[in-house]
């Protein structure tokens, strides 16, 4: 008992601090439990951040490649002309070259069985002395055994003695596998595959990149379409490892965690202990995935053309996210010291909140964002719009959508290059920011569009239309790039909400339609929707459905006019004129429905049946006289207008002596050598030549010497004003000088009163057509003079 009474202050003493001992003990285990819960938490989030953003850091690089690839594609489908071996390897110089992961580009064209020689041929005369087409036999090559189709390297950036020049990837069935995947869904394609080539002991296997060009100006709505119109392949070689640590670097990725890029899930891989990463950022010896499955790691992906490599991350050995227990340790330690260490866990709490905020809103704005201008993109610009429309249900503010189309930007990307585009894009984007309110949303919706939502406005209308008028004003200030003045326009549509709609899809729509009526209207301007717009647009819509349903259902029909010899008054043939009559609005006029016809392609069809037609009623006439028939500029386009010709007058037993081909100014202005060569091929089985409406286009004296015309045909606009216009009567005997000069004939057309035929007549015009000697009329109707026999040549 005495020993307890001497205890017993002591233990009254120190009771407080026994029990703040206690208690600061437990909190301390308490605490520190709680931190390390929290460190746990914190540090997972901030890791699962990081590589995510390294992730997108990764694909956006890995986008760049794959746009600069398409851009070759776009140098392919951009021109009518054949792209030569010098102009692709200057071109692909250009794009990659500060991309070091590019080992080679390639173009492979699609050559059927009777082009081989001539390709094989063209190849050797560019260098290339032992080139041939050859299939892969084995490990090596041999000459390609005869084939429907080939897709072999004629250009690429190896060096002219490598021997990849000619190999045929159709004889390789994993790559012809990703050519015919590319070619169907009009994508890129990736795969992972090793050269054919000698190379270096060990090294991983590349990744080969497939982008599909197509003819220009062909359909790819559908897969045959796809399959028809396919004009070869753009082809990269990319060095992974290298392309990817490149982008790291160039980035300035983050040390504390550490990216394998696993090759794609295939049954090649049996085992997670198998797949073994083709690139790795660690030091240390690559791990499977198996093995980088069992620690703390993120999971995601790399899209190469429409291939998924395996992404996996992971926290750098002795690096910033590394799991450690550093602050629970700090708790337990301080103990009794709670206040300092709440204090200290309030202060870290603060801090790594701030650091997980910055980094979700950076990924944030990652998404939203428009790289190249620094402007928020299409998601941004359509996730504000729902918002907008949204409010609206709730009697939210009015607002106006303005819809931006630069006018001439293409002029300047097919000139000074795409650096200068981008350039100019974004000094049009510091442009436009500087026309718009804070409020406002100003987006670059991709290419050469732009759009602005604004709100806020008393008079929604006047606002819009003042800030269309000072954007129109800005963007026509000349731009400077570097060496070159540059000017451009803008075109603009607005659409109001809610006048013009109250969701998403009717407003950018209406705003469609205004901008398609301001660059129908002479562009560099802007327009309100109205609703005669959409009606305008119901009609058009209508009309080519029923266009389409006139040609199906042969309800077009082919009047002839004469044109008349002007010095002995005798008739030396027709012009083949189309009409559409249609079953309910009547005789259709062609100014109409040809311009339509020309905008949807319809003029194809179209124009094969007028030739036909032509032909097939040209050989029952009377074996002195010619039909005349215009071929549209849409028409010059197709491959095989030369054999719809020749199909025609074999069908109708024509000869060729006695039709004559009418040609508008504007086919000359592009694919001047295919067309010339094209016109020589009609004139050398007798087709005649005319050069249709001279003096209404772009005429050029260069072109009656360079193209192979029998006949100049004067536009009707001279004649009307030929017998009290002296200017007129200058231009034509002009006209007559100069074809006289150049052995060619001259028909006027237009010729209404006797008055303009005997003054033609005095200024020496070979023919005369015109009202005054007849109107179109159909073949029934058409009245021939002394027998309508054949003749024995059109009859063999």
């Amino acid at each position: 008992m005495t020993g307890w009474w001497r205890a017993a202050p002591l233990l009254g003493l120190y009771r407080p601090a026994l029990v703040a001992a206690g208690v600061g003990l437990l909190f301390s285990l308490a605490g520190a439990a709680a931190v390390a819960r929290w460190e746990d938490r914190v540090n997972r989030i901030e890791f699962e951040n990081t590589a995510e953003t390294e992730s997108i850091v990764m694909q956006n690089g890995m986008n760049e490649y794959i746009s600069r690839l398409v851009a070759l594609r776009t140098l392919f489908e951009s021109t009518n002309e054949e792209i030569t071996r010098s102009e692709f390897e200057t071109f692909s110089a250009r794009l990659f070259e500060r991309h070091p992961g590019m080992l080679r580009i390639a173009w492979l064209p699609r050559v059927n069985r009777k082009e081989r020689a001539e390709y094989e041929a063209a190849a050797i005369a560019d260098g290339l002395s032992s080139y041939r087409i050859k299939s892969l036999q084995g490990e090596g090559f041999a000459t390609a055994p005869q084939s429907d189709e080939y897709f072999p390297v004629f250009y690429s950036t190896q060096a002219k003695t490598s021997p990849v020049y000619g190999m045929d990837y159709a004889t390789v069935p994993e790559r012809r596998a990703a050519l015919e995947r590319a070619r169907d869904n009009d994508r890129t394609a990736g795969i992972r595959t090793r050269l054919y080539e000698p190379r270096e002991v060990g090294r991983m296997p590349d990744v080969l990149v497939a982008v599909p060009v197509y003819a220009k100006g062909t359909s790819r709505e559908t897969i045959a379409d796809r399959r028809r119109n396919l004009a070869g392949y753009v082809v990269g070689v990319l060095d992974l490892p290298l392309l990817v640590q490149s982008i790291r670097m160039t980035t300035g990725a983050s040390p504390a965690v550490s990216v394998n890029v696993y090759p794609p899930f295939s049954a090649r891989i049996v085992s997670l202990e198998e797949a073994l990463p083709d690139y790795s950022s660690a030091s240390s010896s690559p791990q499977s995935m198996r093995d980088v499955a069992r620690g703390l790691h993120w999971s995601g992906h790399l899209r190469i053309g429409d291939t998924d490599w395996q992404v996996r991350a992971m926290p750098t050995a002795g690096g910033a996210l590394e799991m450690t227990y550093d602050r629970a340790a700090t708790i337990l330690i301080v103990g009794m010291l709670l206040t300092l260490s709440l204090a200290t866990y309030l202060m870290l709490a603060s801090r790594n909140s701030r650091r997980l905020s910055l980094a979700n809103r950076r990924v944030l704005e990652l998404a939203q964002t428009d790289i190249l201008t620094g402007l928020p993109n299409r998601a941004f610009f359509l996730a504000r719009l729902d918002e907008l429309n949204g409010q609206l249900e709730d009697r939210g503010p009015t607002f106006s959508i303005l819809m931006l189309d630069l006018d001439r930007f293409k002029n300047v990307n097919d000139s000074l290059g795409h650096g200068a585009g981008d350039a100019l894009l974004r000094q049009v984007a510091l442009r436009l920011k500087s026309a718009v309110r804070a409020t406002d949303v100003l987006a670059r919706l991709g290419g050469d569009e732009f759009a602005i939502i604004q709100e806020g406005c008393d008079d929604q209308r006047v606002c819009s239309t003042e800030l269309a008028a000072r954007i129109a004003k800005l963007v026509t200030e000349p731009f400077l790039l570097p060496g070159h003045r540059v000017e451009i326009g803008t075109s603009i549509g607005i659409a109001i909400a809610p006048d013009h709609g109250s969701d998403q899809e009717q407003l950018l729509k209406k705003a469609d339609l205004a901008l398609y009526r301001s660059k129908s209207a002479g562009r560099n301007c802007f327009t309100i929707y109205d609703e005669a717009m959409s009606v305008e647009l119901e009609a058009r819509n209508t009309l080519e459905g029923d266009l389409r349903d006139a040609i199906a259902r042969c309800q077009l029909e082919v009047h002839y006019q004469p044109f008349m010899d002007a010095n002995s008054g005798a008739r030396r043939g027709f012009e083949a004129l189309v009409r559409w009559r249609h079953p309910s609005r009547g005789l259709i006029p062609p100014d109409q429905f040809i311009p339509l016809a020309e905008e949807t392609g319809l003029i194809v069809p179209l124009g094969e049946f007028v030739l036909r037609q032509a032909c097939a009623d040209a050989a029952a006439w009377p074996s002195d006289l010619m039909v005349a028939v215009n071929l549209s500029p849409i028409q010059f386009k197709e491959v095989d207008l030369f054999d719809v010709i020749c199909s025609a007058l074999r069908d109708s037993g024509l000869s060729p002596q006695r039709l004559e081909i009418e040609i508008t100014e504007s086919v000359l202005l592009e694919r001047g050598a295919e067309n010339h060569a094209f016109m020589e091929r009609l004139k050398s089985i007798g087709i005649e030549l005319a050069l249709d409406d001279f003096g209404t286009g772009y005429s050029s004296l260069s072109y009656l010497t360079a193209f192979p015309f029998d006949k100049i045909k004067i536009d009707k606009s001279f004649i009307r004003n030929l017998t009290h216009q002296p200017r007129s009567s200058a231009i034509i005997s002009s006209i007559v000088t100069l074809a006289r000069g150049l052995d060619m004939s001259v028909t006027a057309e237009g010729v209404e009163t006797a008055e303009e035929f005997e003054r033609l007549k005095a200024l020496g015009v070979n023919f005369a057509q015109g009202y005054l000697f007849g109107r179109p009329l159909p073949i029934e109707r058409v009245v021939f003079d002394g027998c309508t026999e054949h003749s024995q040549r059109d009859a063999a």
